[in-house]
């Protein structure tokens, strides 16, 4: 087993890769990142350990955080990217630190990561806090249109975490009727899309279910502009209702897939299943179903499979959970009815974490393929044929149409 376990994953790891996902921190936001820096624009913070500033503090924290499947696996991009051959600790903390920041006083270190580390002829920037934006890097990232604000937003008033407001980044909302804002925003995600972004992202399951019904103009016209006060929940849900339904109209008239955060979210509402009166209503809109659904990695299985419109991406499962991201890519690749329909993103903000992504996926795939080429399930050409069109295939020919650059 170890035999094509180290056969595969060397032929993987000389392979070119395309990301699906990315929140990548602008250029001015990597300088003079250090050790410290680089955990706290990771996916470790998540797990609530403060990092701190003093020996102690760092002893804490690696402590608590040693583990954890986020902090091994960017563990060990640091290692690779700045060569030391040792554990993080608290008395090489400062040293390491050091290396980091020394190597970040240089503004295009963070792309030299992506493009020679990390192999990136593409990564596809969910940039939410400047929808659209290329971060100055158009050689190496493609946009998508995070969706959320317009779902989310009926009133200028209103406020989400990592949300932007409509009226803050377009021009000339104020003061329009319903139609006129309706066809205002239409307008700005057709020019985004003409100018070069690739898809829509829906997250809008970190503040509400992801089950969307038909709602009429009529009933959504009456919320907009309203007092937030006066607008009940189920008044806001059936608001964001009507507009996926619009966005989804868009994309079926543009021919762009929307990427859809589902599960580890507002649980159960990020549960992959609650989405399916959208897959089902929108047959010719591709729908690319994140995170493998996780925990509700079965689910996503069922839909691929019965649904023609659902692609996989196994964008950060394999850093949440190795384990879970194994069985997932086992399944995935056994009962999507395509294996064109999966594919992977690290979801990172700074390179080094992205890295980290890469060598999980990287691990989880050739585990996957080891296993079953031991089995007998496929050959060592069907393992490369695989792990070409996961690794990088899938993703060019899902958002550019075309098999290379």
């Amino acid at each position: 087993m170890r035999d094509n376990f180290a056969r595969i994953y060397n032929y993987i790891n000389n392979l070119p890769v395309v990301s699906t996902h990315e929140h990548h921190l602008k250029d001015d936001d990597q300088i003079g990142l250090d050790l410290k820096g680089i955990f706290e624009h990771s996916y470790v913070a998540w797990q609530m350990i403060p990092v701190g500033n003093s020996y102690e503090e760092h002893r804490r924290f690696l402590e608590s955080a040693r583990y954890n499947s986020y902090f091994v696996w960017l563990e060990k991009s640091l290692s690779i990217i700045y060569g030391f051959n040792e554990r993080i600790t608290a008395d090489n903390w400062d040293e390491i630190s050091d290396l980091i920041k020394t190597k970040h006083s240089d503004i295009n270190e963070h792309i030299r990561i992506l493009k020679e580390e990390c192999r990136y002829i593409k990564g596809i920037t969910d940039i939410y806090w400047s929808p659209g934006s290329y971060l100055g890097h158009e050689d190496i990232f493609s946009p998508v249109i995070r969706i959320d604000a317009f779902l989310l937003h009926f009133h200028p008033s209103q406020r989400f975490e990592d949300v932007v407001v409509p009226w803050d980044f377009i021009p000339g909302l104020k003061g329009l009727k319903f139609d006129e804002y309706i066809e205002a925003v239409l307008s700005f995600l057709r020019k985004k899309v003409e100018s070069g972004a690739v898809g829509f992202k829906l997250a809008a399951a970190y503040d509400r279910p992801i089950k969307f019904n038909d709602v009429s103009f009529d009933k959504a016209a009456k919320i907009f502009m309203r007092d937030p006060s006066s607008v009940s929940e189920d008044e806001w849900l059936s608001y964001g209702d009507y507009i996926i339904g619009r966005v989804c109209e868009l994309a079926e008239e543009l021919n762009v897939p929307i990427q859809v955060h589902t599960g580890l979210a507002k649980l159960p509402g990020s549960n992959p299943m609650n989405f399916e009166n959208t897959i089902e209503r929108f047959p010719n809109v591709r729908f690319i179903l994140f995170h493998g659904g996780y925990p509700w990695i079965h689910e996503v299985a069922a839909l691929a499979h019965n649904f023609e419109n659902v692609y996989v991406d196994v964008v950060w499962l394999p850093i949440i959970s190795t384990t879970a991201a194994v069985e997932a890519l086992g399944e995935y690749i056994e009962v999507v009815p395509s294996i064109e329909k999966i594919m992977w993103g690290s979801d990172s903000w700074t390179s080094e974490e992205a890295f980290g992504a890469l060598l999980a996926y990287q691990h989880v795939l050739a585990k996957v393929l080891a296993d079953k080429i031991d089995s007998g399930y496929i050959n060592f050409e069907d393992a490369k044929y695989i792990a070409e069109r996961l690794m990088y295939k899938n993703a060019l020919k899902t958002f550019f149409g075309k098999k290379s650059f």
